[in-house]
């Protein structure tokens, strides 16, 4: 896979009260861009959770971590789902 290297550029006084090396500071940002883009459905789980350098279950631990759900189900695609498990349980007991 073809890479890309992204620069930014922090101020001096915004790492000093991080209090963090800058290896740390990357790996936060990381994750948090790839928590952002996947709660906004514009990178799947997997993409996620290549972008933070993480494999799925280490993702799907920091979306817990933070607070995140790890689903985004609609109003649409939740009755979708309820019609469905509705459906089959009927079938389940034989109705």
């Amino acid at each position: 896979m073809q890479t890309y290297e992204i620069k930014m550029k922090v101020p001096r006084e915004l790492l000093m009260n991080l209090n963090k090396p800058l290896e740390d500071v990357e790996k936060d940002i990381r994750e948090q861009a790839a928590i952002r883009y996947y709660k906004k459905r514009i990178l799947s789980l997997g993409k996620s959770s290549a972008l933070a350098g993480l494999t799925r279950f280490e993702f799907i631990d920091l979306l817990r971590y933070n607070g995140e759900p790890i689903f985004h189900y609609s109003a649409n695609e939740l009755a979708e789902i309820n019609k469905d498990s509705d459906q089959l349980e009927k079938i389940l007991n034989g109705i």
